[in-house]
């Protein structure tokens, strides 16, 4: 699956290298150029139970660069959110997923102005993690992710979302199980990610 996350800061860099870690197709994308300069040098620094790794994960500030994505992580400030839903509105197409796992409350809705909403996927995570400096990060924290279809057509994509998460067996990423979840009008699934060990 090709991802793009938008907003990678701490958790959209966390989360987006542990989908390159269990193998999709995953481009970071930020204003920040130093960081994402830092992460196409040397590859993403991950500071994680005492232990140090790099994953390789391509970053850019251009979101031409990224073309058409199957599926758009949405991490950044709510704030910002009704700018980026442009963005996001340019790197996908009418069978994208747009999924925000943003802090605050709003951030669905929003997105919603811009996004069909039947392609809005909405949830919160108990993963954590803390930006260090620009290529670097510290996953702080472990939890459970929950992820729900804004309106009823999303609900099929979520067991395509839980599935690109899954990796082979031997990758060091994460995997999903199903619980209920409710949006708005609600049609619904949820995602558990487990930590990395």
């Amino acid at each position: 699956m090709k991802i793009a996350m938008i907003g990678a800061g701490a958790m959209g860099s966390l989360f987006g290298a542990l989908l390159a870690e269990a193998g999709e197709t995953v481009t970071l994308l930020d204003i920040r150029q130093d960081h994402v300069d830092a992460v196409n040098a040397n590859g993403l620094s991950i500071e994680s139970a005492g232990r140090l790794r790099s994953v390789r994960v391509p970053a850019t500030s251009d979101p031409d660069r990224i073309g058409k994505v199957d599926l758009a992580f949405f991490f950044v400030k709510s704030v910002h959110t009704a700018a980026a839903a442009q963005t996001a509105a340019r790197l996908t197409a009418d069978a994208s997923l747009i999924l925000t796992l943003q802090n605050g409350m709003g951030n669905a809705e929003a997105l919603s102005e811009t996004i069909p909403p039947a392609r809005i996927v909405a949830g919160t995570t108990a993963h954590g993690a803390t930006f260090l400096k620009s290529g670097a990060i510290r996953h702080a924290g472990t939890g459970e992710t929950v992820i729900g279809a804004w309106q009823k057509p999303a609900a099929a994509g979520i067991t395509t979302i839980a599935r690109c998460s899954t990796g082979p067996a031997s990758s060091p990423g994460w995997w999903m199980t199903f619980k209920p979840c409710c949006g708005p009008s609600f049609s619904s699934t949820s995602a558990s990610t487990p930590s990395r060990r």
